[in-house]
């Protein structure tokens, strides 16, 4: 009879000859050839001539700057893999003590993994750690053990999350706890690289920590479809990494929720169809972002002209202001009103000059108000700005009842 352990390390084989077959479809022999065995017979020399005599720029690097941050970023990739499928909800999910076997194998093959990951570039770097910088062995085994330490806690704190929170709770926790790691693995190997002392410490403390969270993930309870699609996640990766410059991706539809009228209430009191069209045209207008950014880049633009200029011309400058406002929102509503989804309707004429009419008033009225408090304050004073306000709204609701013009269309 099987056993967790033979399922576990089945699925191991499984998942590396998946991906040794992917890799080896892209790096045939002519790539070894040309590109591989080249670049590391260059890099390979290269390596050793520093060795030999340590260059200049070498001499003078902050190699005790970049190997934490570089070990930092390798550590991002890391992931405790348990290596279920689909199809084990048949008998995986009545057996728990099965899924915590799998659970405790993956956390030991990551920490293995980690070892090697981590060090085989932590041992590329020791010769300039130790003849640039200075540090002694003591200490380097303290920050390798100390990232490897670090990686796990981080890798194990995933896997227990994973699943247990969506939206912007997710969100939130994992920016807050990717800047916590930041800050726990940087500080202390940026600020105690050269302190045996304090970077002992530093590790006690985080073994200690690596030993708490490994005992609460054992008695956690696995979240099976989230594990479920993070395997599925994690064995296409190598394969869409290869693919991504093959293949082209089609875009992603996102359907977003406009800041302005969520929930389509309504504007207006009134029900005849020029008013219904007017309150759809602003609603569309205020839902689209474009028309956002255009109609309130022309309000800053239009209401700093307004304050630099003197009392006179400033009330020149609201005509002129308005007429310019009237003639875009108009040619807007020519372009909107065209849309096949209204033409479809039977819209007379007069239902058509008046949802123009109605939906330009409120439309304009912000800036209109705006613009003829400022020219107010700049004729008479501070106390001309209410006034000026009220009259510039009665005139030019006025205007807009006796536009009897016929809207083209």
């Amino acid at each position: 009879m099987i056993t967790p352990r033979q399922l576990f390390w089945i699925r191991l084989k499984r998942n590396r000859k998946e991906q040794l077959r992917a890799w080896t479809s892209v790096l045939d022999w002519t790539v070894w050839l040309y590109l591989l065995i080249p670049g590391l017979f260059i890099g390979g020399g290269l390596y050793r001539e520093a060795m030999l005599e340590m260059p200049l720029w070498a001499m003078n690097f902050p190699w005790t700057t970049l190997y934490p941050i570089l070990l930092l970023i390798i550590l991002f990739f890391g992931q405790i893999r348990i290596f279920v499928d689909e199809a084990d909800r048949l008998f995986l999910l009545q057996k728990p003590e099965w899924l915590q076997s799998l659970k405790r194998h993956g956390i030991a093959y990551t920490l293995a993994a980690k070892l090697v990951v981590i060090g085989l570039p932590f041992s590329l770097l020791v010769p300039f750690l130790i003849k640039v910088e200075g540090l002694s062995w003591l200490q380097l085994v303290m920050a390798y053990s100390y990232t490897i330490v670090i990686g796990m806690i981080l890798a194990v704190s995933i896997q227990m999350m994973n699943g247990w929170m969506r939206g912007w709770r997710k969100t939130a926790i994992d920016a807050a706890c990717l800047l916590l790691f930041v800050a726990v693995y940087l500080i202390p190997m940026l600020a105690w690289a050269k302190n045996a002392t304090m970077l002992g410490i530093v590790l006690s403390i985080g073994v200690i920590v690596m030993l708490l969270v490994l005992r609460v993930s054992l008695k956690f309870k696995i979240n099976f479809e989230a594990e479920v699609k993070a395997e599925s996640q994690a064995r296409l990766r190598s394969t869409e990494l290869l693919m991504s410059q093959v293949v082209e991706s089609k875009p992603m539809i996102r359907i977003k929720r406009p800041i302005f009228f969520r929930r389509s209430q309504r504007i207006f009191r009134k029900s005849d169809a020029g008013t219904m069209l007017a309150e759809m045209r602003i609603k569309a207008f205020l839902r689209g972002m474009t028309h956002i950014r255009v109609w309130i880049s022309f309000i800053f633009a239009t209401t700093y002209a307004v304050t630099l200029v003197p009392g006179p011309i400033a009330l020149f400058l609201v005509i002129a202001l308005t007429i310019i406002g009237s003639t875009w929102l108009q040619l807007q509503w020519k372009q909107w009103f065209g849309e096949e989804f209204l033409t479809q309707f039977p819209w007379t004429d007069h239902d058509a000059q008046r949802g123009a009419v109605l939906s330009r008033f409120w439309l304009l009225l912000l800036p209109m108000l705006i613009w003829s408090s400022i020219a107010g304050y700049k004729l008479l004073g501070l106390w001309a700005v209410v006034p000026a306000a009220i009259l510039c709204f009665v005139v030019w609701g006025f205007i807009s009842r006796t536009a009897v013009r016929p809207v083209s269309i």
